[in-house]
């Protein structure tokens, strides 16, 4: 597959991977996390792109937080595999046509690299919103980035995904999304629902 330069919408999917109960209190910045990964699950809606979601382990670590989970296309797929480049995560989006796969989520260098490195090795493109992922220690949290980037994935921001959908401002949910972007601008702490 040729270098992602852009995002089409009718072929992106939004995977998020392990936004969990127990997860996200033990990483750097995880509200912010969570927020960025509100907003952009919930402005992919908006455009209608699929989000999907995995969770790990759920019995110790919880389920999604809900506030990301009224987003789903789909009820979240359970795993005890670091990767969520699942084969039933893979079969849906095969049959659904979704080429690339917008990558948000815990932790950078565990999950989020082997569930990247996976979907490259499929012959998926992969971009990594680098605000809507964290990991417990900042080098941790670099290094994937790096690593990720050097394997191919596109790295990107949860603002310049919703503007790159949409693609003109006469989109019909520009007005509700570039609100919601503003306003979160103003409380960055506030979760998107």
């Amino acid at each position: 597959m040729p270098a992602l330069v852009r995002l089409n919408p009718a072929e992106c999917a939004v995977l998020l991977v392990d936004l969990q109960e127990r997860l996200v209190p033990a990483v750097l910045q995880g509200e912010a996390c969570v927020v960025r990964a509100g907003l952009l699950a919930w402005g992919a809606r908006k455009v209608g792109i699929p989000v999907l979601a995995t969770e790990q382990y759920p019995k110790g670590l919880g389920k999604t937080l809900p506030a990301l989970a009224e987003h789903f296309s789909l009820p979240a797929w359970e795993k005890t595999r670091f990767s969520a480049a699942l084969e039933p995560v893979i079969d849906w989006l095969r049959r659904d046509a979704r080429r690339t796969v917008v990558l948000a989520g815990l932790e950078t260098h565990i999950c989020l690299t082997q569930t990247a490195l996976d979907l490259i090795e499929a012959d998926f493109a992969v971009a990594v919103v680098v605000d809507a992922c964290s990991a417990g220690g900042r080098v941790d949290h670099e290094a994937a980035l790096a690593r990720l980037t050097a394997a191919g994935a596109l790295p990107l921001t949860t603002e310049a995904a919703l503007f790159e959908w949409m693609g003109d401002s006469s989109h019909p949910a520009f007005r509700e999304i570039s609100a919601r972007v503003r306003q979160q601008r103003e409380a960055p702490a506030r979760p998107v629902g």
